[in-house]
């Protein structure tokens, strides 16, 4: 019997180059408040109410760290605290660029899966704590012991292994807002080592060198924005913004944003779109109409200076019966699309010396890069760029870049409209309410 012929095999396929991968991401994340907000959204996203942002001007000790290569990284930091504790579900999800399980998860607004690697903006090795772990990403693999580019981070459960008592200095940093590195932490902290001048000569993932002073810009300017980035959010309540002083044993509160006397009723209509969303049996059209007051505060010196927004909000789900509803069933079935017929309308109704909050933005949960011309603010579950800095619209597309521009087209003329309609009379109602009570 002949031999058979020899056949040489090996191994070849496509490979993603993960710092590449993560310079793509930045080139099309801008930088800015961009980052916070993606904070933001992971912690709204993750059921959070409360997010607290600080900047750790302090310099940590480096004589007991996982190895010596990180005592560069035991500088300035930006801190971001929620107060939701990682799932399962979400430590698979924030491993991975792209490809986000929040795809399938519709009511969840962060589902491009790439949003929270804008963070690289900032350092080259960002970490958190949540529950009983620590997590630290070095997707240079140049930074943590014994790191590949199959495994470029490490995760550590600090509470069964007494990381605190052996590593001190490594774990100390995190030791803020209730995390104690000892017991479980009933939170998440993420902590972002500023790349300073030195770190981005050399780093692969960006040049580009970060200052305490460009973060006090950043908290600075989301303060300014602060009511518009909560005015849609679906849980959390609260946006607060610190400074820790070197040889302060606690950190000083600069700015913070929050829902006024947050209530049972308040909850209800900000989930209003968590249980839509999940609802099997919503046959007709839901539609829910509120007041809500936003309270600002900045610090000036011992005081702080307040203001009290009020916005009067229109929202809606389509019937499962409706016109856009259908589509929305079409393209999940034909395209693996998931899309929600939801859209909301809120206009300002207090005296302001705030413009931006009556100049007409579009929103998908958080404010997009995009003005209406409208003197109120619009929100929708529009289909945008994975960068969310544009809207799909035009008619020179086939096939799922159609479908994408048609559904933001239906969700305009089916539920903005009739919702604008709805809030124009509202206003007016509440207009004439206001006026009867100041007569005598």
């Amino acid at each position: 019997m002949a031999a058979s012929p020899a056949i040489f095999i090996e191994d070849f396929g496509q490979k993603v180059d993960l710092t590449r991968r993560i310079r793509e991401v930045l080139l099309n994340y801008p930088e800015g408040t961009t980052v916070l907000k993606e904070v933001i959204q992971n912690a709204d996203d993750a059921g959070a109410t409360a997010v607290r942002l600080c900047l750790d001007r302090r310099v940590h000790g480096s004589g007991s760290l996982l190895c010596g290569s990180l005592a560069q990284w035991q500088g300035p930091a930006l801190l971001a605290y929620n107060d939701a504790v990682f799932s399962d579900e979400d430590f698979a999800s924030i491993s991975r660029i792209g490809g986000s399980s929040k795809h399938s998860q519709a009511w969840k607004t962060g589902r491009f899966g790439v949003g929270f690697n804008s963070v690289y903006h900032l350092t080259d090795l960002p970490s958190f704590v949540s529950g009983k772990y620590v997590v630290l990403f070095d997707p240079q693999g140049v930074y943590l012991p014994q790191v590949s580019a199959a495994n470029p981070g490490k995760r550590i459960d600090f509470v069964n292994s007494s990381a605190i008592s052996i590593y001190e200095d490594q774990f100390s940093p995190y030791c803020a807002f209730g995390c104690d590195m000892q017991s479980s932490f009933s939170g998440t902290l993420f902590r972002f080592p500023l790349r300073n001048a030195d770190q981005a000569v050399n780093s692969k993932l960006s040049r580009q060198a970060y200052e305490e002073d460009d973060i006090r810009s950043m908290f600075a300017q989301l303060y300014e924005e602060g009511v518009l980035t909560l005015l849609f959010l679906k849980s959390v309540l609260s946006i607060e913004m610190y400074i820790w002083d070197v040889g302060q044993p606690e950190p000083m509160k600069l700015y913070s944003c929050s829902v006024c006397s947050a209530n049972s009723e308040t909850i209800l209509h900000r989930q209003a779109f968590l249980t839509l969303s999940k609802s099997t049996d919503s046959k007709e059209s839901e539609m829910d109409s509120f007041s809500l007051d936003f309270l600002s505060e900045a610090s000036n010196g011992n005081n702080f200076e307040k203001k009290i927004d009020t916005f009067y909000i229109v929202q809606a789900m389509a019937a499962r019966s409706s016109r856009i509803s259908s589509f929305a069933s079409t393209a999940s079935r034909e395209y693996d699309m998931h899309l929600l017929p939801w859209a909301s309308v809120a206009a300002c109704i207090s005296p302001s010396d705030t413009s931006v909050l009556k100049l007409g933005g579009a929103f998908c949960f958080l404010p997009l890069p995009v003005r209406t011309g409208l003197s109120v603010q619009v929100n929708a579950y529009f289909e945008v760029s994975s960068n969310r800095r544009g809207i799909w619209y035009g008619d020179d597309m086939d096939r799922s870049g159609k479908v994408r521009s048609v559904w933001n087209r239906l969700l305009l003329e089916d539920l903005v409209a009739p919702i604008f309609a709805r809030l124009l009379l509202g206003v007016r109602q509440n207009l004439v309410e206001v006026k009867n009570l100041g007569k005598p």
